[in-house]
């Protein structure tokens, strides 16, 4: 697995000279490798934006990486230092009501509007998944009306 992640992080070295500098930080990496990648991005910089440099002008940065990994999607979502914040922005596109921790067992119980449910799950749960790898928090989905 680490050499999957390794993979991930030394193509966003090559090809984002914001990365390479440290102007920007990879703060987590999930990957299922061949389908679906998510980084967490950290600005040391007020003025740069993270995400933007990593897209690259008309998205040519991230398209570069994307066919480097067979068109493996990637999300790129904001690190938050607030547990409860870093792990709305790991479950992305989904919008979030709440999300509760239980500490003593290292578990999240995220609270979605039902027709926000399948964007949280994602494709055969692979968002769910990517964003407890990404967080390090066994995640639990609920929905309600």
């Amino acid at each position: 697995m680490r050499d999957n992640v390794h993979h991930v992080s030394s193509l966003f070295e090559q090809e984002v000279p914001e990365i390479a500098a440290g102007d920007v930080l990879i703060m987590a990496i999930a990957r299922i490798a061949g389908s679906w990648s998510k980084l967490a991005l950290q600005s040391q910089d007020p003025h740069v934006d993270c995400i933007a440099v990593c897209v690259g002008v008309k998205g040519s940065r991230i398209k570069k990486i994307m066919n480097s990994l067979g068109d493996e999607r990637i999300d790129m979502v904001l690190w938050h230092d607030s547990p409860e914040d870093f792990i709305a922005s790991a479950l992305q596109p989904a919008r979030i009501e709440k999300v509760v921790l239980k500490p003593a067992e290292h578990r999240a119980v995220v609270r979605v509007k039902h027709d926000q449910l399948s964007w949280a799950l994602g494709p055969k749960g692979e968002n769910r998944l990517l964003a407890s790898e990404l967080s390090g928090w066994l995640i639990e989905i609920e929905n309600f009306k």
